[in-house]
């Protein structure tokens, strides 16, 4: 008894130790096996769930920032049904199946089509092929759209929400289809898309308070990748974890975001090639254009409104175009303190990619500062460089460019104040007839103020071309042309009025064009005979219109605003961006710009560097004060138009090139098929070549003016005829082959390869 005593307690202290032993292991191997918030499964599912549509609303939100608008009813819709895949499909795969599951998957992915703004009857009615032309359309507007889009096309929109549409069923569908056991991965799986979702945005339209944004993403990510996994004890520990760590990162990020690479690979790329510098030559000569236009961004503008950047101001008309000179004017009258006031600002220029003696600047600039020896240009409010300024040169100026609105402007030009004065005579005068020839003579017309149209004609300076010059005026076209000025004149009661006249009347009937013809008297031909420009000829015509009306008038040179870069950030400005443009000269402001080129101009935010054909009359119409581009937050377009000097093509562009050559290969492949049969049907196609080129039809286009727009190409206005007349049952024959690979032809003009590709893929040949 004794001996079985102290064996028996021997053994109970080994019992008592195993037991917590083995209780504490099946503690930790629940934990391991349930990752124990504390929580049920339907608990945890719904934590995740709430993660998931949390992640999903803002990633939307910053995707929506590509649009210009706020979250719409169409990305709310997109969320919607991203979240119903996500919680709904698991639950029909464990009671219905996965069949029915995989059919509601389905169903809910074809609804994100209508949603995305892709009409839904081409996929109701299986039109696939329609559908597809559609996001084609949509995905070749993509990279020449200006981000923020906000602009009329229907299709880019589409494409846009289009991808968050990938981004949000890509995520739904791995983490309603990926197994349990997985769940780590199966979150970090979902969890990336929509990472992107939320910082793609961000890369391309810089946001507000960025580092703010990282925190609350890092915060929701936090939430749906461990939310489900925390005890409830653990909660305040987690979030005090979490804090720290964004704390932590939002000190260090403003350290490592140096604004600059760590590594340039363009910089290092740029030592290896030589860089691209672009001149501009800016009196006008009304030729075919021979500007630099390949997207290189020339200058970079800091400001805190958008401007047109003037290089000159071209303030003689010599009798056949406008050139750079001094009129011999006396000072202009100030502008009004409260205007200079108003419409000053100090803008910071930088040369990246052009070569001028010209410092660009705006409106009518004080002497920039920062140069080391500028002297005053020919016009007042212009200056030049004593040694041409070259890529790198900085410089800072104030500059004053009004933009009053039209009832001021409608004040001001109801003051007779300032009608008559001496020093805005030469700014109503012409020089006539032209120099042709060394040692002819020229003489100065001075037209009479608009208030006192009654008066002759003056002449100004000696010999024998001074007595002859009005009568000579008279003779040639510009004879005509005064005419026209004098009946556009009539029906205004003030200088102001006039001018939105001769805007209105350069926006009817004329369209845009790079390669006019050439003429002896361009202008005059412009206004009278062709109809059809570029920016020289517009804002040409415009100030010769409103000299020859007796309002002071030149013409202004340079750039556009460019596109801005970044909330906040600079303008870039690309050798597309040059222009030129009208002054107008009005009391109490001073001069004031007008731009009467059409949108369609490349200057002006149109499609493509050139244009595939002719503005159809009245398709492009704008107020009568140039519209300013102000392109808020959008950075810079393309790669292809972004580039520094210095940067080669990068080795993706050969490629990309390549590629595209092959999917429009694929392309032309399956669009070939038989003919069109019947004139609707021809129409149709017709229709759908303009708009897969970029020009589509105006609402009131007819086509008779269709079949004008392509007057200089008879064989493809003979196919647009052919068509009109099987249409209307004149002639019934279909038009001829030579006709439609004319029309194609037309469609690529001036466009090289591209444009080649384009226009075959908007008109393939025919069997």
């Amino acid at each position: 008894m004794s001996a079985a005593a102290p064996a028996a307690s021997s053994t109970a202290p080994t019992a008592s130790l195993t037991g917590p032993t083995v209780s504490v292991a099946a503690r930790f191997e629940r934990a391991r096996q349930a990752p124990g918030s504390g929580l049920s499964a339907r608990m945890r599912a719904a934590v995740r769930l709430i993660g998931f549509a949390a992640l999903v609303a803002y990633g939307l939100e910053r995707w929506s920032r590509l649009l210009g608008d706020p979250m719409t009813a169409r990305l709310l819709g997109l969320g919607a049904l991203a979240v119903g895949i996500a919680g709904a499909v698991p639950w029909l795969r464990r009671t219905a199946g996965g069949p029915p599951a995989a059919v509601a998957t389905f169903a809910l992915c074809l609804l994100a089509l209508p949603l995305c703004g892709l009409p839904w009857q081409d996929f109701v009615h299986l039109r696939i092929s329609r559908g597809a032309t559609h996001i084609a359309d949509g995905l070749s507007g993509l990279p020449a759209a200006i981000l923020p889009y906000t602009g009329p096309g229907r299709w880019v929109p589409a494409v846009i929400r289009l991808g968050a549409a990938v981004l949000l069923l890509d995520a739904a569908i791995v983490l309603a289809y990926s197994p349990p056991a997985r769940a780590d991965l199966r979150r970090a799986s979902a969890a990336l898309p929509l990472i992107a979702l939320a910082i793609v945005p961000s890369t391309l339209v810089r946001p507000q308070l960025p580092y703010l944004q990282g925190v609350i993403l890092f915060g929701l990510l936090a939430v749906f990748m461990w939310g489900e996994r925390l005890r409830r004890r653990s909660v305040a520990t987690a979030v005090g974890l979490a804090v720290m760590t964004a704390a932590a990162a939002a000190i260090l990020a403003p350290r490592l975001d140096a604004h600059h690479a760590w590594f340039d690979y363009r910089t290092w790329a740029g030592g290896l090639t030589r860089a691209h510098v672009d001149t501009f030559a800016w009196n006008q000569s009304y030729g075919p254009l021979h500007w630099p236009r390949r997207g290189r961004v020339v200058l970079t503008v800091e400001a805190a409104r958008p401007d047109y950047w003037k290089a000159e101001d071209l303030d003689v008309f010599n009798g056949s175009a406008w050139v750079a000179g001094s009129v011999g004017a006396p000072p202009l009258p100030s502008p009004e303190p409260a205007a200079v006031s108003r419409w000053s600002q100090e803008i910071k220029v930088r040369l990246v990619g052009m070569r001028t003696p010209d410092v660009i600047a705006a409106g009518y600039a004080a002497p920039p500062v920062g140069l080391a020896s500028v002297i005053a240009g020919a016009a007042a409010g212009t200056w030049a460089s004593a040694a041409p300024l070259a890529p790198g040169a900085t410089y800072v100026a104030d500059t004053y460019s009004p933009q009053p609105s039209a009832r001021q402007l409608a004040r001001a030009a109801r003051d007779r104040s300032g009608a008559g004065l001496a020093a805005l005579a030469p700014y109503r005068s012409i020089r006539y007839p032209p120099a042709r020839a060394a040692g002819s003579e020229t003489a100065e017309l001075i037209f009479p103020p608009f208030a006192h149209r009654t008066r002759p004609i003056q002449v100004v300076g000696g010999g024998p071309a001074a007595a002859t010059a009005v009568a000579a005026l008279m003779r040639s076209p510009y004879g005509q042309v005064d005419a026209l000025a004098q009946r556009l004149a009539a029906g205004a009661r003030t200088p102001y009025a006039y001018v939105r006249t001769v805007l209105r009347y350069l926006h009817t009937g004329f369209s845009y064009t790079e390669n006019p013809p050439l003429r002896a008297d361009p202008l005059a031909a412009f206004l009278l005979r062709d109809h059809a420009g570029y920016c020289q000829q517009f804002s040409g015509a415009m100030a010769l219109l409103l000299r020859m009306g007796g309002v002071p008038a030149r013409v202004a040179t340079g750039f556009t605003s460019g596109s801005r870069q970044g909330r906040g950030g600079p303008f870039v400005v690309t050798d597309v961006d040059a222009h030129a443009w009208v002054e107008v000269w009005f009391a109490r402001y001073g001069w004031v710009r007008f731009d009467p080129t059409p949108t369609a101009a490349p200057a002006r935010g149109g499609q493509g560097i050139a244009p595939l054909l002719k503005t159809l009359p009245g398709e492009h119409s704008h107020p009568a004060l140039a519209p300013r581009r102000d392109i808020a937050s959008a950075p810079v377009r393309s790669a292809a138009r972004a580039h520094g000097t210095g940067a080669g093509l990068p080795g993706w562009v050969p490629a990309g090139l390549i590629l595209l050559a092959a999917l429009a290969a694929v392309a032309l492949a399956v669009t070939r098929r038989r003919a069109p049969r019947g004139p609707e049907a021809g129409l149709r196609e017709l229709e759908r070549a303009l708009v897969r080129t970029g020009r589509p039809l105006g609402p009131s286009v007819t086509l008779v003016q269709l079949e004008q727009r392509f007057r200089d190409a008879p064989d493809a206005a003979g196919y647009v005829r052919a068509l009109r007349l099987a249409r209307y049952g004149a002639h019934p024959d279909p038009p001829p082959p030579h006709g439609r690979r004319a029309l194609r032809r037309a469609l690529s003009s001036g466009l090289g390869l591209r444009g080649r590709l384009r226009a075959l893929w908007a008109l393939p040949p025919r069997p």
